[in-house]
């Protein structure tokens, strides 16, 4: 109790220094009155013309403007056709606290089916813990629309999820998707690929140890299509039960029956209730993609599609397969017609799925280009020809947009390296990216400034020397495949952090541009100095702290209006 108030106190007094400061100048609060008149005015012009604003779906920083009624026909049109939600509930003004209550009861019921499940709630008294549901803080997630505009002048729609760590069904994904994800990488360890870079450096691992890319390689991709919403939940359900009897062997996880996880993850599924529109709609099939547990069920599912692939080409001929969430690529050797032959039994077996299949010796595989060029490798960044050119990717109303871009010149410099074999091609990379930044409103300055840092940091000041020198750059580009395993290993460190509730996230309830940097470290070295974890000692009790804004109003958030105004989303579920 002593401890505690003396470092609240502390945190007080080191907050109070910093942030202390002078009024600020008339020319600040002159800017803040006009931005204010201005965002007031784009509001009513939207309202008085009946036009809907909104970023697109293709997580770009750009926005759609258009007609609201149009937009909201196709929003209309796209829940009448889907067979992925079901109505649970209609509300109107006389059955709001009905509704309220029949979702508490939900999470009631909810939490009675834990215990039922655990049935020793004193040996599971942890895992209970872990998944109950805390009624009175639930929020109701909510359904909005964004515009999709990849087969302009067409104009289509995609439903995207609002979740927070609220919802009922949070705690319970959280804890599913922490036990199966370790399970399923397991298993799948080395044809599952996290991002282009990661397959990348698997393919040239391949290519280097068995000598299998000739000049008649075929390269194969296969897209399946909606990813997160594959099959109705009681065929995820018994396709996860047969993984874990064909595959897994034994009956528990992590001291967990695989029966009482199998159970849980049919609440879960048959508990994803959201708000649209007036009604409440619960999902029948898959679930939202914004979900780390569904895309986990997911892979699990296709699984066994990756297994028939497999069997058919890798085991006779040693091919190159894997797959990264919905997008496989393998290498073909063989002839033509027995490839189509595995792919019309492939499409005949999982007819209810709808498959992209593209064949040639140059293609594009997620965000790469890829050619065979008589027997060598050869690739480079792809940018997607239907998504606006020179455009910076979305950044979410809790992010900050300085910082966040910052890292991510950095990170798409890195992948340039990565992906371009020519030093020609990562000069035109470089050149685009600086293009971007500029048409967004960046500095000169600001992109130099980076761009040294980073050739600076990795030692490659070469690749701004003339002419260019391709046999330095491919010395660069194998220190960078090794940077990014080292990348790998700490970012598994990271989620051990997570695991061990060892880092913790705290935030500001608004943005300031105050002194934040430096009382975020002054707050570490407190709370690392006074709080001893258990099991640690002083050396490696060094906390790991998120810090971020709790609450930021962006542009979206303020012009979007994709928050419905009901009161069933207003207020608290109870």
């Amino acid at each position: 109790m002593i401890q505690s108030m003396f470092l609240q106190k502390q945190i007080k007094d080191s907050y109070m220094e910093m942030f202390s400061m002078p009024i600020l100048s008339q020319s600040i609060h002159e800017r803040a009155h006009y931005e204010q008149q201005l965002i007031e005015q784009i509001q009513n012009d939207l309202k008085r013309f009946n036009l809907i604003l909104r970023r697109t779906h293709d997580q770009q920083n750009v926005f759609y403007l258009g007609d609201r009624i149009s937009f909201e026909q196709l929003s209309q049109e796209f829940m009448l056709q889907t067979d992925l939600f079901e109505i649970d509930m209609t509300i109107d003004k006389e059955n709001v606290q009905a509704t309220r209550d029949y979702l508490t009861n939900k999470i009631k019921l909810m939490n009675c089916e834990f215990e039922n499940i655990f049935v020793n709630t004193t040996k599971y008294k942890d895992e209970l813990k872990k998944i109950n549901v805390v009624i009175d803080k639930v929020e109701l997630p909510y359904l909005y629309f964004l515009p999709d505009l990849s087969k302009q002048p067409l104009l289509n729609v995609k439903p995207m999820m609002m979740t927070t760590q609220y919802s009922a069904a949070y705690r319970l994904e959280k804890f599913l998707n922490q036990l199966l994800q370790p399970v399923i990488d397991i298993h799948q360890q080395g044809r599952i690929f996290h991002n282009g870079t990661d397959f990348l450096e698997k393919f040239h691992n391949y290519i280097d140890q068995y000598d299998r890319l000739r000049s008649t390689t075929n390269f194969v991709t296969i897209t399946i299509n909606n990813f997160y919403h594959l099959v109705p939940h009681h065929i995820l359900l018994s396709t996860l039960l047969d993984f874990f009897v064909k595959y897994y062997h034994l009956p528990i996880v992590e001291n967990i029956h695989i029966t009482k996880i199998v159970r849980l993850t049919s609440l879960f599924l048959h508990n994803n209730r959201f708000y649209y529109d007036g009604k409440i709609y619960r999902f029948i099939k898959g679930g939202p993609s914004n979900s780390g547990l569904i895309e986990t069920l997911s892979n699990i599912y296709l699984n066994l599609m990756d297994n028939f692939l497999i069997n058919q080409s890798s085991t006779k001929q040693n091919e190159f397969y894997g797959r990264c969430q919905n997008q496989i690529f393998f290498t073909w050797n063989q002839s033509l017609n027995e490839l189509e032959q595995i792919l019309k039994s492939m499409k005949s077996d999982y007819h209810h799925l709808s498959f992209d299949i593209h064949i040639g010796k140059n293609l594009n595989y997620l965000d790469l280009y890829l050619e065979n060029h008589n027997g060598i490798l050869y690739s480079r960044v792809h940018h997607q020809h239907n998504q606006q050119p020179y455009t910076l990717p979305y950044i979410s109303s809790k992010g900050n947009s300085i910082r966040t871009y910052s890292h991510w010149l950095r990170s798409s410099l890195l992948r340039a390296i990565r992906y371009c074999t020519s030093i020609e091609d990562f000069n035109h990379e470089r050149i685009y990216l600086e293009m971007t930044y500029l048409a967004n409103g960046y500095s000169i300055d600001f992109i130099d400034k980076h761009i040294q840092h980073f050739l600076k940091f990795f030692d490659a000041k070469s690749l701004q020397q003339l002419p260019l020198d391709q046999g330095a750059y491919k010395k660069i580009r194998h220190r960078l495949f090794n940077f990014m395993r080292e990348q790998r290993q700490h970012k598994e460190k990271k989620q051990e952090s997570f695991k061990k509730n060892r880092r913790f996230h705290l935030s500001y309830i608004y943005d300031n541009v105050g002194p934040k940097s430096r009382f975020n470290k002054k707050l570490r070295e407190i709370l690392s100095k006074h709080v001893q974890l258990p099991n640690t000692t002083f050396e490696n009790n060094k906390l790991q702290l998120d810090i971020r804004t709790k609450t930021q109003h962006s542009l979206n958030s303020l012009l979007s209006g994709q928050r419905p105004s009901h009161p069933i989303i207003n207020k608290k579920i109870n």
